[in-house]
């Protein structure tokens, strides 16, 4: 009798043990990544950013600094041009930084608070806690979810999927349209919980003038370098498109004292125009009354005054900027539409 009273004890014990060490429910692990969330002091994460919303894809080498309560310094480099923007959050507001341009602007912004992005971890963790619709499905070395994406400044992107290894580590994101395509994808190289910083890490100054141990080039350099190639004419680009029921009124080239700038007028309901030009330095040491946007390719400059819109954003080398009274999605899909535009001949 106490032989089958021992026997019981031990089986009973190893059925505890094994349920001790079995699979985490889903529930679970949503409870997990809340704690991880309310908790998370500070992290620093590498990895490349590739979009596919253009003729080719195109590669972004992506750098998330996080140190709580509100300081980021978001690093985008363009592997092929190898041209860096930079989204820093500090004391004195919301940066947009483009070094080797010599351009800085500060907003008065709660950024990224209202506006998730792709490859800030935190945006991740939201997007899994608050959907509860989400699909979690464990595997032997990570967890995998499926949830809604809930990017507003590109309504098209309608899901994405999420790897996170077992200490909810990001590993890949992917984005995903209505026909089920990839839009977006970052895959993470590293990411360290817990990271520490230099005093000076989220200082602007710093950043517009060095980052990750690298000089950068300045604008006048890049011009110097330029005068000695034969041709340093103006690119010019066609959007791919443009809200229903407008049109291009015309098109006009004007000289300024930084070079031709292409300016086409859009006839419709609300018109707009739209200005192609060389980039030149600009410092914006006030803070504006506008925010970044990201337009998937490129980080954009959104403006407001006297009731018209004012997004002005860098590609390929040419710097572009619409103004009018758009609604602001129909100026980010006019704005996005650039991607993967061939320049005028």
């Amino acid at each position: 009798m106490r032989r089958i009273a021992w026997v019981c004890a031990v089986l009973l014990l190893v059925s505890v043990v094994l349920a001790g060490c079995g699979e985490k429910t889903p529930e679970q692990i949503v409870s997990d990544l809340s704690k991880r969330s309310e908790k998370m002091e500070s992290y620093k994460s590498k990895g490349t950013m590739t979009i596919n919303s253009g003729t080719a894809p195109q590669e972004y080498e992506v750098e998330v600094w996080y140190k709580k309560p509100h300081y980021y310094r978001v690093s985008l480099t363009n592997t092929k041009k190898d041209v860096t923007q930079i989204l820093l959050r500090n004391d004195d507001g919301v940066f947009v930084l483009t070094p080797h341009l010599e351009k800085s602007f500060r907003f008065q912004s709660d950024w990224p608070e209202n506006s998730g992005q792709v490859y800030l971890y935190e945006s991740l963790l939201s997007s899994i806690i608050d959907d509860s619709a989400r699909k979690v499905t464990p595997a032997e070395k990570s967890y995998q979810f499926e949830v809604a994406a809930n990017y507003s400044q590109n309504q098209s992107l309608v899901k994405q999927q999420i790897w996170m290894d077992h200490k909810y580590n990001p590993q890949k994101v992917q984005v995903l349209n209505d026909e089920e395509k990839v839009m977006v994808e970052v895959q993470f190289e590293s990411f360290e919980a817990d990271a520490s910083f230099d005093k000076d890490a989220f200082n602007m100054e710093r950043n517009m003038t060095g980052y990750a141990g690298r000089s950068v080039p300045t604008l006048a350099e890049e011009k110097e370098a330029a005068d000695d190639k034969p041709d340093n004419s103006l690119a010019v680009f066609t959007p791919d498109y443009i809200p229903e029921g407008y049109k291009a009124a015309d098109e006009t080239t004007v000289e300024t004292p930084d070079g031709p700038a292409v300016i086409t007028r859009y006839q419709g309901e609300n018109p707009f125009t739209l200005t192609q030009k060389q980039p030149v330095s600009v410092e914006a040491s006030a803070p504006a009354y506008g925010k970044p946007v990201d337009l998937g390719y490129t980080v954009g400059i959104l403006l407001e005054m006297d009731g018209k819109k004012r997004l002005s954003w860098m590609y390929e080398g040419t710097e572009l900027e619409l103004i009018g009274e758009l609604p602001e999605e129909e100026l980010l899909k006019v704005a996005q539409s650039f991607y993967g535009q061939e320049e005028e001949k």
